[in-house]
């Protein structure tokens, strides 16, 4: 008895959810076509509806006509009724944001973050949800869950971070401290995972069943869509592009290996090597006296005028990412590959060394199903990754049922 119960609560869940994703998908959906689209019998969708016009989820609209001339009404998300509130803890910055079902941003709020041991991560970071929510309490009507991304690795299933590149952790239980803090449910992932399914339900490689999202910042990592599912492994421990090795001869690693792809292209490691070509004397407009501003985006834009210096650079890193991505294209056949980063700035310059090496360096089949590199247009807006993360259990996993009851 108990199998046959847990197995009409999983179908009961599996309906609700369906159901709700089709009417936010669309917009606006009448009845018949949620049963077409869902394969479900008319009355479990009348059912399932009425329910969720109870709690204020959906609203009925203006009549349209059906496909045999009959009039049915429409029906569609209730706007403002569900908010999210999503954070990224990064390694020098935490930012929060307060959104609605369909991603638009109601709040925001950045603060530095630097802490020196997991307690104190923790603390800061709830203190700061905390008080987030109480400055923005007139938005919320419905709060469905808190969603976070930090970098290095997660066990989103457990809600544990294992791994953080800047900072000692050791199985952080960070879902269960915020959830049990805000009396929310909370999901955590990494950044760029979270990133890559983003871009897969709003960005650029919506519609695609497979991709691969590469970030280059302080590190190099990748996200991947496989058969329209955020792939994640049985270990976790997936999509680390950026210690693929590139010079068996190099720099040493903080992971212990020599010659990773993040040690020649992160945000750093172009710096540090820009920085040494001027003080050897190169010459550049990013001379000697203004080594401190060159970073990464300066690099960039020296670039985008003609710099020498500055395009070779890119050009380099562009060649070594290229390779790592050609052997990605090689293992996995994505259908694009999106590309985030501040290095992206210079887009022009990178993306012909990056194409000549998926040309060059990948098996083509078919010109017309190459893979194509396409440029991130979420990666500025940080909240993203974690408002996906709520917004997935709301619409596939089961928390929609929760909601309501």
């Amino acid at each position: 008895m108990t199998t046959v119960i847990a197995n009409l609560d999983f179908v009961k869940e599996r309906n609700i959810s369906a159901v709700y994703q089709a009417i936010v998908d669309h917009g606006s959906i009448s009845r018949i076509q949620i049963a077409r689209q869902c394969r479900l019998a008319a009355g479990s969708v009348t059912r399932i509806t009425r329910q969720l016009m109870e709690v204020g989820l959906i609203v009925e609209q203006e009549q349209q006509t059906s496909e045999r001339g009959r009039r049915a009404i429409s029906l569609a998300p209730r706007q403002g009724q569900i908010q999210i509130l999503a954070a990224r803890a990064g390694r020098t910055k935490l930012h929060l944001g307060l959104c609605d079902l369909s991603g638009k941003l109601l709040a925001e709020y950045s603060e530095p973050i630097q802490p020196l041991n997991q307690v104190e991560f923790s603390r800061q970071l709830i203190a700061t949800l905390r008080k987030f929510l109480k400055t923005h309490k007139k938005h919320i009507r419905c709060l469905a869950g808190v969603g976070i991304t930090t970098p290095g690795l997660i066990n989103s299933a457990k809600g544990i971070i294992t791994f953080m590149p800047h900072l000692s952790v050791s199985n952080l239980p960070l879902a269960e401290q915020v959830s049990d803090a805000l009396g929310l449910p909370c999901f955590i992932n990494n950044f760029i995972s979270s990133m890559a399914l983003a871009e897969y339900h709003f960005g650029v490689s919506r519609g695609f069943k497979n991709s691969l999202f590469v970030s280059v910042h302080n590190g190099v990592g990748a996200g991947m869509i496989l058969d329209d599912k955020l792939y994640e492994g049985s270990t976790l421990t997936v999509g680390e592009i950026g210690h693929i090795q590139i010079d068996p001869l190099g720099e040493r690693c903080y992971c212990g290996n020599y010659g990773c792809l993040e040690t020649l292209v992160c945000n750093p490691a172009i710096e540090k090597r820009c920085h040494k070509l001027l003080a050897s004397g190169v010459p550049s407009l990013l001379n000697i006296s203004q080594t401190k501003k060159a970073d990464i985006l300066a690099i960039c834009h020296a670039a985008n005028e003609g710099d020498q210096l500055a395009n070779d650079l890119l050009k380099e890193a562009a060649g070594n990412l290229g390779r790592a991505i050609a052997m990605s294209v090689n293992l996995l056949r994505p259908d694009t590959v999106v590309l985030a980063g501040e290095i992206c700035a210079a887009a022009t310059i990178i993306h012909p060394v990056i194409k000549h090496c998926l040309k060059t360096q990948t098996v083509s089949i078919n010109e017309n199903l190459e893979t194509s590199v396409v440029y991130s247009t979420l990666y500025d807006s940080p909240w993203y990754g974690g408002f996906t993360l709520v917004r997935r259990a709301l619409l596939e996993e089961g928390l929609l049922l929760k909601l309501i009851r």
